[in-house]
């Protein structure tokens, strides 16, 4: 995931928005320490989106399926393919 998406922007806006309101409404903090934490914001929620993203969707053939083995399960009984016929 890229730093700069939507998603990662928002949530760093989300997060430093009492920073960012003291300093664009309020003027009681300076703009550079609102703006800094908007940047330590922005990384962390690049860092904590991308582990979640990773875990919850990961990429087409990482994770390899479990085979099952049909010939040990104690409930199944194994099918004679001549019986079929």
């Amino acid at each position: 995931m890229s730093p700069l998406s939507p998603q990662v922007l928002g949530g760093a806006t989300i997060v430093a928005s009492p920073a960012l309101w003291s300093s664009l409404v309020d003027g009681t903090m300076p703009l550079d320490i609102a703006l800094t934490r908007y940047l330590i914001a922005v990384g962390i929620c690049w860092a904590v989106i991308s582990v979640v993203v990773e875990l919850a969707f990961p990429a087409p053939g990482s994770v390899k399926p479990v085979p099952v083995a049909v010939e040990n399960a104690p409930d199944v009984e194994p099918v004679d393919p001549a019986q079929d016929q």
